[in-house]
């Protein structure tokens, strides 16, 4: 599975399954709801992954303000509004789940669904997500976030702040850049321009 997001390639390996869910015909629905949401899910083994994209490198020569002085300005603001991304993605996430489950196959081959590994296809991917966001230990979060300088400061005062905004929605909150991802296996991001 491959995806640009934000100017990145992301190039997923053999075990992820992936939706992209900003781009899915569910989210079209829901957000016109209000609901946010993250810009990818990924099943790899028992765990649900939330990926949110935010590059904030300058990528066109017009662009003279750093795009990240928003977040520096307001570093909690930038957290709560990344932690309701996450909530709303689970949120959607039940309510795909119940449209499904009004369809008596769905019903009837949910048993079969839990048994199989998830696909891309939206029943199965859907069943699986809906069963492991039951339990917050298989949610994990990902927020992907570039910059054109080294902020360990503000990665760290971000992680913290997702963290507590999820505690009790996630088992754990990361995050990743080009020179940090190493906890997610079978991945490989390279500039996607």
């Amino acid at each position: 599975m491959e995806f640009i997001e934000s100017g990145l390639h992301f190039r997923f390996g053999e075990g992820w399954v992936i939706k992209k869910y900003d781009a899915h015909r569910f989210y079209q629905g829901l957000s016109g709801s209000g609901l946010k949401g993250v810009d990818f899910l990924g099943i790899l083994g028992e765990e649900l992954y939330l990926f949110e994209v935010k590059n904030f490198r300058r990528r066109h020569d017009w662009q003279t303000d750093n795009p990240l002085n928003a977040v520096l300005a307001q570093p909690a603001a930038f957290a709560e509004s990344m932690a309701y991304k996450v909530e709303d993605t689970l949120l959607a996430i039940d309510a795909i789940w119940q449209y499904y489950h009004r369809k008596w196959l769905f019903r009837r081959l949910l048993p079969a669904f839990r048994l199989l590994p998830p696909t891309e296809g939206d029943w199965r991917f859907w069943a699986r997500a809906h069963d492991l966001i039951q339990n917050p230990e298989q949610v994990k979060v990902v927020l992907w976030m570039e910059t054109e300088q080294a902020r360990p400061a503000l990665l760290a005062d971000l992680t913290q702040a997702l963290e507590a905004q999820l505690r009790s929605r996630a088992a754990s909150v990361r995050i990743a850049l080009r020179s940090d991802y190493a906890f997610l296996r079978q991945l490989e991001v390279a500039s996607g321009e």
